[in-house]
């Protein structure tokens, strides 16, 4: 794969099974020194083979999170710099449409918009290519072969479902901040697509993966059949993990099904609604209704659309509350983004290895998700002596959860084929290494020590300036066009709303509890 990681190719013949001892037999002391230097300049390149990515964005994650998001940009771009040896650029590496993702989400909340929108435009052209090429490599098992001598930083990001749908959100929010209307309705009317799309990609790819591993498992009988992942995580020494799976288990069951992001459909809908488009609105509104049938605020919009399209209303729904405006005309919407997304972190993952005459345990390295505690409960809105409060339309936490819950049998036999693999192709070389001489069998243990270590990197990329969940509310644009807006009662913040504004959004971020971090924005529609 051109342009990506050092060491994201395979470097053994297709014909090879396994690495022989030989191979490793003839390494010598200047060879292993220049195998230094290259794996000192991938460390220094700033690829998540060696580095995990959650650790190299934990200063700017720090910074976007107390309020000074200005220093976390400047870290941005230095990463996504034109590239040169001497700098830490990712222009190029598998790594580049992750910081591409986090670059415009930050540009958009600095009111950036162009830059957002481009970098924006820039990751959408690497999801696809990422695409095509992912299917070309899974069909030549150049991939999945890659990772197997590396770990799956390998691979190019491509994005989790969750990134996918919410790209041209972002790109509509920053179209809007620009002014642009229209390109902010051309994006919403994407959203729809979208959605059905990385459902409909999503089993393709996977199942082509899965295929691909199926195959490395027969390439590499020996190693796979320590690659049994109930027997992995039975070990003892994996009880902390396990806890940490079967709490992300239990947010996964916040998402929904097939990877839909309700506060997606939620835009999708009300940009119909502003076209007057009832019919398609309707069908983002019974979507939503049939993923929550119970939140309050998809009932009433779903009523809302039933009436609209002259549907009957079903007697479940005869006593919800009618909406006392027009979704998308005259109104004023608040989207309120709270807190920060899950991450994914770096543990460890005790793999036990049995070969005949030799055992061990070897630790590898692994991502599990991370959640983090919501700043907030809902936002409070004060609008011509009335107080309101948003209510919950989409847990971005759930999302992603569920993601990893399906990913997550693929990911542990790929980690746990991979690291037997490394740790047999070491003993095979030490043991030959040691029939030669003293000065081979150092030169090995030095060089196959440091391979193991330098490749033991989770991965753990993931867009992370990203919400924790979307809160939502609707309401008549405000006669006073006076409101405030105060997080869970709190820090009261008085708001304009302009006199040429038919209607408007407002869009609160709020990724802690620092006052500092608090962004309001306000969007004029016509």
């Amino acid at each position: 794969m051109a342009g990506d990681c050092p060491f994201t190719r395979p470097h053994y013949p297709e014909s090879t099974r396994e690495p022989t001892p030989m191979h490793f037999c003839s390494a010598t002391s200047s060879r292993a020194a220049a195998v230094a230097v290259l794996l000192l300049a991938v460390l220094l390149s700033g690829c998540s083979t060696l580095v995990d990515a959650h650790r190299q964005k934990a200063p700017l994650l720090s910074e976007y999170l107390t309020g000074q998001p200005e220093l976390a940009l400047s870290r941005l771009e230095r990463k996504l710099q034109e590239p040169r040896w001497y700098n830490s650029s990712v222009v190029g590496s598998g790594d580049e449409l992750m910081w591409r993702l986090e670059a415009g989400s930050l540009n958009f909340l600095l009111d950036r918009h162009a830059e957002g929108i481009a970098q924006l435009t820039r990751a959408e052209n690497l999801v696809e290519d990422y695409d095509q090429r992912a299917r070309v490599n899974l069909r030549q098992l150049g991939s999945e072969s890659a990772l197997l001598w590396t770990n799956l930083n390998a691979l190019p990001y491509r994005g989790y479902c969750r990134d996918r749908i919410m790209l041209p959100l972002f790109k509509a929010f920053s179209f809007l901040g620009q002014g642009n209307t229209e390109a902010f309705r051309v994006e919403l009317f994407r959203l729809r697509q979208n959605q059905d799309r990385v459902m409909e990609e999503y089993a393709e790819f996977f199942q082509a993966e899965e295929e691909a591993m199926a195959k490395n498992k027969a390439r590499h009988a020996e190693a796979a059949s320590n690659a049994d992942p109930q027997r992995v995580l039975a070990d003892a020494r994996n009880g902390s993990l396990n806890q940490i799976l079967q709490q992300t288990s239990t947010v996964a069951h916040r998402g929904y099904e097939n990877f839909l992001n309700p506060f997606a459909i939620f835009m999708s809908a009300y940009g119909f609604a502003r076209e007057g488009d009832w019919q398609n609105a309707m069908v983002d509104y019974q979507r939503l209704y049939q993923a929550l049938p119970n939140n309050p605020l998809v009932r009433q919009y779903y009523r809302y659309g039933l009436q609209r399209t002259r549907r009957d209303i079903p007697p479940e729904l005869q006593n919800v509350p009618e909406l006392e405006f027009s979704p998308g005309r005259k109104s004023l919407l608040l989207i309120f983004a709270n807190g920060r997304s899950a991450s994914l972190r770096q543990v460890s993952l005790y793999v036990p290895i049995i070969y005949p005459g030799y055992s061990t345990v070897s630790t590898a390295a692994w991502p599990v998700c991370e959640f983090h505690p919501l700043p907030y409960r809902y936002l409070e809105v004060q609008a011509d002596g009335q107080f309101r409060r948003t209510a919950g339309i989409a847990d971005m936490n759930g999302i992603l959860a569920q993601e990893y819950n399906q990913r997550l049998p693929g990911m542990i036999t790929r980690i746990i084929l991979s690291t037997a693999i490394k740790e047999l192709s070491s003993y095979f070389a030490n043991r030959m290494a040691k029939e030669a001489n003293s000065l081979v069998h150092i030169s090995t243990l030095v060089g196959t020590s440091l391979y193991k270590i330098a490749f033991n990197t989770a991965d753990t990329r993931t867009w992370e300036i990203l919400p924790g969940e979307f809160q939502v509310l609707e309401l008549a644009m405000p006669r006073q066009r006076e409101i405030t807006l105060s997080p869970d009662g709190r820090q009261p913040l008085q708001i304009s709303i302009p006199e040429t504004a038919e209607s408007a959004v407002v869009y609160v971020n709020a990724p802690s509890g620092s006052p500092a971090a608090l962004a309001v924005k306000v969007f004029v529609l016509q």
